[in-house]
């Protein structure tokens, strides 16, 4: 190991890179979206709501229902909008730089059995459907 060694050098990305501090719905550029949903990391609570959205999406796009809805809530600064930000990329299978939303989960989501529901879900669901 060299005694040179920075903690800087630890890291994967650029420590000193500019990082938006809240997210921004009307934020929509490409180098924007690649980065949230590059950099867009997945706790254990995150997971299970993920997993939870995505089952019931699934299931209501095979069985339509005029009773459906998303209700997200959450103490301010918990993440609330960059969650719904990242599952309207996903919903839509947003695609930039050639990548599609989906295929930045596939090595965020460990559990084959959750990303197959999420995958379907992007497949089978209502293009475009924005309505969060």
């Amino acid at each position: 190991m060299s005694a040179n060694l920075k903690i800087e050098d630890l890291f994967e990305k650029d420590i000193r890179r500019d990082i938006d501090g809240v997210i921004k719905v009307d934020k929509h550029d490409e180098k924007s979206v690649f980065t949230e949903l590059d950099e867009y990391v997945i706790t254990n609570e995150s997971r299970k709501h993920f997993d939870t959205f995505f089952e019931r999406y699934y299931a209501a796009t095979h069985t339509p229902t005029d009773k459906i809805g998303v209700w997200i809530s959450g103490f301010f600064g918990s993440g609330k909008s960059h969650f719904i930000k990242i599952l309207s990329y996903l919903l839509e299978n947003r695609t930039v730089f050639e990548k599609s939303a989906l295929s930045f989960f596939e090595n965020k989501i460990n559990d084959p059995s959750m990303f197959s529901t999420i995958e379907k879900s992007v497949k089978y669901g209502h293009k475009g459907c924005n309505t969060f």
